[in-house]
């Protein structure tokens, strides 16, 4: 094998980009829940990300507690509670896998490849992932909330390559493209690969790791397969 281990982005990579329409609609719901306005409870989710994805807020309720604080709301704890729920089964819907994700993955393993997961996410994202399908193929996963380190930060590829053991230069990552994640993997020694997708549908559809990428690509996942061999 040309590489020992595989480190995969989540979002756009394994699963569909975030879905920006969807994502409205969940957070609408939310809003509804918790007596706030749909558009005020966006901003404020919006406004609350580069928190969010370094463990700022322990959980999605309590990401929804700060917002309610800040419209001098106070929401008990139960429309907290069900809000998180909302949230939580809009996470579990989005983690079902493109096609041939797990197909690769079964490859993968039974090829002795070690694999990683890094992704900048909120609280949600660890919460369902260990429900998903995904879930047995890892052997380490790097959640940006669990850690306090973000992609394209240095600390949060060198700790998924320590937690597998793995040398950066036999090591693939494979992402879309966000969060100039394909920049940061390859400063940390490591081939790094663009997946295209559809970014039509997408909070970030203008991305320099995509506009000025001049490395490795492929069209879809199951390609990877061939670049690891």
């Amino acid at each position: 094998m040309r590489y020992a281990g595989v480190l995969f982005d989540l979002f756009g990579t394994l699963v569909k980009p975030f879905r920006r329409r969807e994502h409205e609609h969940a957070v609408a719901a939310c809003s509804a829940v918790l007596g706030v306005a749909p558009r005020d409870c966006l901003e404020l989710w919006s406004r609350s990300f580069p928190e969010r994805v370094r463990g700022g807020f322990s959980s999605v309720g309590a990401n929804f507690g700060w917002i309610t604080g800040q419209l001098g709301h106070r929401a008990p704890d139960s429309a907290l509670a069900e809000a998180e729920a909302l949230y939580l089964s809009f996470t579990a819907e989005s983690l079902e896998p493109v096609d041939g994700a797990v197909e690769l993955l079964s490859w993968l393993a039974a090829q002795g490849v070690k694999v990683g997961l890094v992704t900048n996410c909120a609280p949600d994202v660890p919460t369902a992932w260990a429900g998903s399908a995904f879930a047995p193929f890892f052997q380490h996963c790097s959640f940006s909330c669990s850690l306090g380190e973000v992609k394209p930060d240095a600390a949060i590829y060198q700790h998924t390559l320590r937690g597998l053991g793995l040398e950066p230069e036999r090591t693939l990552y494979v992402g879309d493209g966000s969060d100039e994640e394909l920049t940061g993997a390859t400063r940390c020694g490591m081939t790094a690969v663009l997946v295209g997708a559809d970014l039509s549908n997408t909070y970030d559809s203008s991305r320099l790791d995509v506009a000025n990428w001049s490395g490795l690509r492929v069209s879809g996942i199951s390609q990877v397969a061939r670049l690891v061999a």
